[in-house]
């Protein structure tokens, strides 16, 4: 793959999608951060949220999968190893706020269960997770690359019937991108709506 100052490829771990019972992704993540400079609102695949200014649009293809993506877009530093993932599965599930409790230990352990498949472990969770008046949960998760680097990550999932959105916000550990990322975060959960 041609490398350019605006274009880099890495190998993530942490990009860890994750919906119920037959929809997980255990990955390894390749993500390549270089499209055109952005900054304002994405709007796409019947949702929209704001984006850091400077920030850069770009994609992700998970090496090992299986469940329904129907979608997945990746935002970040044009010239870091760090990058906020947004997704949209397919699910045979709905998590409502009846029932979110009820698949609270499914998910503790699913996704204690891939984490450590990756050599990582759970830092945080599951704890319950909102964006707008969809429900969901929330862990921090903590995994290897394949180059000996650490990547840490808040991994959001929210449920709008039975498509599951799904956001990775992910930083090197040790990294100079911890701050920008966490913000960029919590710009995108603060302002993500279904259009």
């Amino acid at each position: 793959m041609p490398r350019s100052a605006h274009t880099k490829r890495f190998a993530a771990v942490a990009a860890l999608a994750i919906a119920l019972a037959s929809v997980l992704v255990s990955c390894s993540c390749s993500v390549s951060i270089g499209g055109k400079k952005t900054g304002g609102t994405y709007s796409g695949h019947g949702v929209s949220f704001k984006i850091p200014d400077g920030w850069r649009t770009g994609s992700g293809d998970f090496n090992k999968k299986t469940g329904n993506e129907l979608w997945m877009e990746a935002f970040g530093p044009a010239d870091g190893n760090d990058a906020v993932f947004v997704a949209a599965y397919a699910t045979n599930y709905r998590i409502t706020n009846k029932n979110a409790a009820h698949y609270s230990t499914t998910m503790d352990s699913t996704i204690t269960n891939l984490a450590r498949a990756g050599g990582g472990s759970v830092l945080s969770g599951p704890d319950n997770a909102s964006i707008g008046n969809m429900v969901g949960y929330r862990f921090a998760v903590q995994v290897p690359t394949s180059n000996g680097a650490t990547l840490r990550s808040k991994v959001v999932m929210v449920w709008n019937g039975k498509t599951e959105y799904f956001l990775n916000c992910q930083y090197v550990v040790g990294g100079s991108r911890k701050a920008e990322i966490t913000r960029g975060c919590d710009t995108i959960i603060n302002s993500f709506k279904l259009d």
